[in-house]
């Protein structure tokens, strides 16, 4: 090929617009359709980057050169083979590059058919998805009508929560006054219990020293009793029957004090039980003092009758039992 014979000065020299030009009307006119690769090769040297815009500049303006019959031509000097040969030439070279504009024209209609289909295509992929679009957002509008009304019922029953909270609290309320008074009322209870359980614990006291001293009385007299029964058992049984009287009053009244003593247990019976304790204390008391006044008339008559003088003479300043 041409570029074995240049010279190394020619290949370091840089590729201009006519040498671009130059190397495309050789390749033209040998029948071959110029490219950057064959102008590479016909020049032996250029970059891609360097030769393509000189072609496209070539290829911009062949069309115009087609339309000058001389823009080809050889010169007149010529021998006329050497014409016919070039006429030819050129006449071969109009007929690829109207191929060649052909075949580009083709092309460039077959790219844009499928540019068009393409674009039809994505369109109709595009209406598709505006439709998918459409649904989705009538849905989300759906979704969204669905929350807010879901929002309002939420807000309802938070307010109706609300209301019933607050009546909740009312109600704790009134619950807590209540029982502060019961809490008030039982601790006055428990006041008066006590002090009810006090004046029972004095009054119990106070029978127990009455019952003691009569028991002291009753033991002075019963020993009166024994010194005076040597003069007489008619006295003593006066004084039996004396002391049985006095023993039965002494009983009454201790009923009476029983009785009192029952009516303040059951007071207290529903604040403490161990009123009832003390009821029982009562009872036994009580049978203590039945006990001890079923005994006075034996212990009377193991009296000596040598002190019936001393009873007669003693029995009308008898003292009489306390309760």
């Amino acid at each position: 090929m041409q570029n074995a014979d240049f010279p190394a000065t020619t290949r370091a020299r840089a590729i201009t617009r006519e040498d671009v030009w130059q190397a495309a009307d050789a390749l033209l006119l040998a029948g071959q359709r110029p490219t950057i690769e064959r102008i590479r090769l016909h020049l032996g040297r250029g970059s891609p980057n360097t030769v393509s815009p000189h072609l496209d500049a070539w290829f911009a303006g062949l069309g115009a050169r087609l339309q000058d019959p001389q823009a080809f031509a050889a010169p007149a000097s010529l021998p006329d083979p050497v014409s016919q040969a070039a006429r030819y030439l050129w006449e071969a070279a109009q007929a690829e590059a109207r191929a060649a504009a052909a075949a580009g024209f083709a092309g460039r209609e077959a790219a844009l058919e499928a540019a068009r289909q393409a674009l039809e295509t994505e369109q109709g992929a595009l209406a598709q998805e505006r439709a998918v679009l459409e649904a989705r957002l009538a849905a989300a509008d759906g979704a969204l009508a669905e929350l807010a009304r879901a929002r309002d019922e939420a807000g309802e029953r938070a307010a109706r929560a609300e209301a019933q909270l607050l009546a909740q609290q009312a109600d704790n309320d009134t619950l807590r006054a209540q029982l502060e008074q019961a809490r008030q009322e039982k601790d006055t209870l428990l006041a008066e219990a006590a002090s009810q359980r006090a004046a029972w614990d004095k009054e119990r006291e106070t029978m127990a020293g009455r019952a003691s001293a009569n028991e002291r009385r009753m033991a002075l007299e019963l020993d009166a009793a024994r010194v005076a029964a040597k003069d007489g058992q008619r006295l003593l049984e006066g004084e039996r029957r004396a002391a049985q009287q006095k023993l039965a009053e002494a009983a009454e009244a201790a009923a009476r004090q029983a009785g009192e003593a029952t009516r303040l247990g059951k007071a207290m019976a529903v604040l403490e039980e161990r009123l009832r304790q003390q009821e029982a204390m009562l009872a036994e008391y009580r049978r203590m003092r039945e006990s001890r006044g079923g005994a006075e008339p034996e212990m009377q008559r193991a009296g000596r009758p040598g002190m019936a003088r001393s009873r007669q003479l003693r029995a009308a300043r008898a003292p009489r039992v306390k309760v």
